[in-house]
């Protein structure tokens, strides 16, 4: 290798390993958001009516704010609890074509 290829090689291996330094702490950097039951139910695109049947359910991550029996129950949701829910979701829902 000449001197002028090690040199182009060195700056390259510095300018990827600089970028994925950068994709890595953009990736890393989720920001946790609160999210309201309409404000959920707009992330999920899904109806009201689904969103609830799956809270009482339990079959989706949230918090209860609200006295014990409370008729009005506040629901909140964590961002990041529901883009985890999200994957689990698609993961428990997927069947590889050969898995028939």
């Amino acid at each position: 290798m000449t001197s002028i290829e090690h040199a182009i090689a060195e700056l390259v291996a510095v300018q990827v390993a600089a970028a994925e330094k950068r994709i890595l702490e953009s990736l890393s950097v989720s920001t946790d958001q609160t999210l309201t039951f309409s404000e959920a139910c707009n992330y999920l695109s899904m109806s009201e009516y689904t969103l609830r049947k799956l809270v009482k359910s339990k079959s989706i991550p949230h918090r209860v704010h609200g006295a014990e029996g409370s008729k009005n129950p506040r629901y909140l949701f964590s961002s990041i609890s529901l883009d985890r829910w999200k994957r689990d979701e698609e993961a428990r829902n997927y069947r590889p074509i050969g898995g028939i």
